[in-house]
């Protein structure tokens, strides 16, 4: 099958390939690359503040080149007239995509349960052996249902109904697909759940990711922190001192790509220690983001004299503010409270420019409730030419999601 130049399409399907006509009644047109997108048609589905499903950042993610990683994209049609949109990772996911929890070097089996030192035994011998590829309709960088968009007055279980006809197609056109992912989806989304479903996806129960909902009251940092009990108020005061000597400056494309060298050693030292790794970018994806977004995209550095000691990266969406990727020196991370003051920087940042929410993501979730973020339940869709692989499948998921405790800084909760 020929691969897309500028403004052809890989393929166009009115069917799934050797199958019958497709329910869903809609015709796709498959591309391998961004740049040739037709944008007019894309906006005509896409919210303008669904950000990471609008072309510029797809392609600023494309320009980047990320680690073991290729792309794919759908446009839907009803009558010639365009209804939905999705975008598709494709990744080569090994043992090195798995953080050091899967199995801490060192660890005895008397220090961890039986099973579980088991199960992590065989994943971390099996894996080591093996490569399998991957294609995940939504977005490895971020979290939330950022794979599919459709027009409102599309039926949403007919609408993922095509979806699922464009996984098949991707599946026949690229035969050494193992993984098929669909990612980050509300469990209120019973059209898609529906759809999904009947096309031969398991419905798996992921970790949460927290949002911080921004109260009307909350005009500046006082506010919110007024809000605070005594304990939670004074933990923020307290980073806040430690904060005193940092330097924050906000960096435009130039500055990061001259950075650069210092940008990766701070991210690769956060990714090193992430659960989960299926792909890594470099500092070039944060100078394509802010060309490409301008002041849709805000890269912070932390400065302590003339030393990036850290930096801080966050996206506008609509309402929402994106909580986005960060970098660390954790040699400093404790005396400066270099993390914990990033995320109280979100929460100042989010009140001062009106956001209604604070998205905040999957890590670290007990010291994001801290700041008052609540859980935000999602499911996630797969579905593997490998039968004996599911079992193993389940068990690395439960093993990578990390057990916490909410808690409830607000006064209300005291």
């Amino acid at each position: 099958m020929q691969v897309a130049r500028k403004s052809s399409p890989v393929a166009r399907y009115s069917r799934t390939p050797g199958s019958t006509p497709g329910a869903s009644g809609l015709h796709f047109d498959l591309y391998s690359t961004a740049e040739a997108l037709p944008d007019k048609d894309w906006s005509a589905v896409v919210d303008a503040g669904h950000v990471f499903l609008q072309p510029t950042y797809l392609r600023a993610l494309e320009r980047s080149r990320p680690e073991r990683m290729t792309f794919f994209y759908a446009l839907f049609r009803e009558q010639g007239r365009p209804v939905a949109v999705a975008s598709f990772q494709c990744v080569d996911f090994g043992m090195d995509g798995f953080g050091p929890n899967l199995l801490p070097e060192g660890m005895a089996p008397e220090e961890a349960a039986g099973t579980s030192f088991f199960v992590r035994a065989q994943l971390k011998r099996v894996l080591g052996r093996m490569r399998v590829r991957v294609l995940v309709c939504g977005n490895l960088f971020v979290c939330g249902p950022h794979g599919f968009a459709h027009r409102p007055e599309l039926d949403a279980e007919r609408a993922w109904s095509a979806l699922a006809e464009a996984v098949d197609a991707l599946q026949a056109q690229e035969r050494n697909l193992t993984f098929v992912l669909v990612k980050d989806l509300s469990p209120e989304a019973h059209g898609a759940t529906r759809a999904l479903e009947r096309a031969g996806l398991d419905k798996v129960r992921v970790e949460p990711t927290m949002v911080l909902t921004v109260r009307p009251t909350w005009k500046r940092f006082e506010d919110y922190l007024g809000d605070l009990t005594t304990k939670y108020r004074a933990q923020a005061r307290r980073a806040r001192r430690q904060f005193e000597g940092v330097e924050r400056r906000s960096l435009g494309a130039a500055d990061i790509a001259a950075l650069a060298p210092r940008v990766e050693e701070l991210y690769g030292a956060v990714h090193q220690r992430s659960r989960l790794r299926p792909s890594r970018v470099s500092a070039s994806y944060f100078v394509h983001l802010k060309e490409a977004l301008g002041e849709d995209f805000d890269f912070v550095g932390y400065f302590e004299g003339e030393e990036l000691r850290a930096f801080n990266t966050r996206l506008r969406a609509g309402d929402e503010l994106e909580s986005y990727y960060l970098g660390l020196d954790y040699a400093h991370n404790e005396r400066l409270a270099l993390y914990f003051n990033a995320m109280l920087d979100d929460v100042e940042h989010g009140i001062l420019t009106g956001a209604h929410r604070i998205q905040l993501g999957r890590t670290s979730l007990e010291r994001k409730s801290a700041l008052g973020a609540e859980p935000v339940d999602l499911n996630l869709f797969t579905r593997h030419r490998e039968p004996l692989l599911y079992p193993m499948a389940r068990s690395l998921l439960s093993l990578v999601q990390p057990k916490w405790t909410a808690r409830h800084p607000f006064k209300e909760h005291a």
